[in-house]
């Protein structure tokens, strides 16, 4: 009997965990400011002096939609290794540039 307990037991707490990810993801780009596009006159680089790491999030994913649109097949995670640090994959200023021709944003 206790074994069903116990199995529902680490399933709400693995959920609880997600959320708390996703939610703490989403919190910090929020407020935080830009740690990568902090120079340059890119289109990143100029939504991170606007608006943070929000504001670039908005920004590369309008990119990414906008280039996927011309026929391109562009994903965050191709150049970002994660959602929370947005460290880059050493692809990623290559891609940068491929993605910022494709999308028309300059």
């Amino acid at each position: 009997m206790r074994r069903p307990v116990a199995k529902l037991a680490m399933l709400f707490l693995s959920l609880t965990m997600a959320a708390a990810y996703v939610v703490r993801s989403t919190d910090a780009a929020a407020g935080m400011p830009c740690t990568i596009a902090v120079k340059g006159s890119s289109p990143t680089a100029r939504a991170c002096a606007r608006g943070g790491r929000k504001e670039a999030q908005d920004t590369m994913k309008a990119m990414v939609s906008a280039a996927n649109k011309n026929g391109g097949t562009f994903q965050c995670t191709g150049c970002h290794k994660d959602v929370v640090t947005y460290e880059l994959l050493k692809n990623a200023v290559d891609d940068y540039k491929a993605l910022q021709a494709a999308s028309g944003m300059k």
